[in-house]
């Protein structure tokens, strides 16, 4: 389903929450229009009848940054101090709409707390706080202010899906950060593409599924590094489908249709 022959409508899942502390909000919007997408935003922190209702009628599923995923959902102590800002809910709603993407084949990209929700939802764990849990001397939380430009290099691997929706790019690339949390162990079936110097996954990959997950945030980059737009374009380009499936987005409470140019 395509609101135009080139512009697939992907869903992007977010906090309205996360609006009135995340000034830069609009690059994401932006940044997809700019890779050829029509957005659909999901508000998670509401509750959905049907969120999978949604994602079905979908081309694409984006699942954004944001707050902490809740530490029961991995095993974690739910009072550990250095835990920030749970929703529950909006944990609920991304687990359903990311399984009904897998059930249905859509390509999905996740970011930031994205790559820890799907590595969560699929078994694996999370570092509740990098600069207690993590020996290194990779900075992975500076400032909102700095994701318009790199903080520190990752590693990609060569071959991946991920160096695929780069445009081939592979091995060193710059990349910007603001997380404190990250994976711990990788659940089964995903695959690291993309390595911190300090070890951390900063990419993963299902084998068997176009989805590609980074705890960097290209969305947010893409206006001054060209890799950060090819890795949106990237994921565009995967979510285009037959022009001739013409269908229309039911947008139930919590949805909007952003359509831009």
């Amino acid at each position: 389903m395509v609101a135009h022959p080139s512009r697939p409508v992907i869903g992007l899942t977010y906090s309205s929450t996360d609006l009135e502390r995340f000034s830069l909000w609009r690059n994401m919007l932006h940044g997809f229009a700019e890779a050829g997408a029509v957005t659909l935003t999901i508000d998670c922190h509401q509750p959905h009848d049907d969120i999978a209702a949604v994602v079905r009628r979908l081309d694409g599923l984006v699942v954004s940054g944001g707050a902490d995923v809740d530490p029961a959902a991995y095993g974690a102590d739910p009072g550990d101090p250095a835990i920030r800002d749970i929703d529950p809910i909006r944990d609920r709603n991304e687990q359903a709409a990311l399984r009904a993407a897998l059930d249905a084949g859509l390509p999905v990209l996740a970011i930031c707390r994205g790559l820890q929700l799907v590595n969560v939802t699929l078994g694996g764990t999370l570092y509740a706080d990098l600069n207690r849990d993590l020996a290194g001397e990779v900075a992975h939380e500076l400032r909102e202010e700095a994701l318009a430009w790199p903080l520190h290099m990752v590693d990609v691997t060569p071959g991946s899906r991920l160096s695929q929706w780069l445009g081939g790019m592979s091995g060193r690339l710059a990349v910007n950060s603001e997380h404190h949390q990250g994976v711990r162990r990788l659940a089964d079936g995903l695959v690291a593409t993309a390595v911190a110097d300090d070890g951390l996954v900063e990419g993963a990959e299902l084998r068997d599924h176009p989805l590609v997950a980074v705890q960097w945030h290209p969305e947010i980059l893409w206006p001054n590094e060209e890799h950060a737009l090819q890795l949106l374009s990237g994921f565009v380009d995967a979510c285009r489908t037959d022009p001739a499936a013409d269908q229309s987005v039911s947008a139930g409470a919590g949805v909007t249709t952003v359509v831009t140019d």
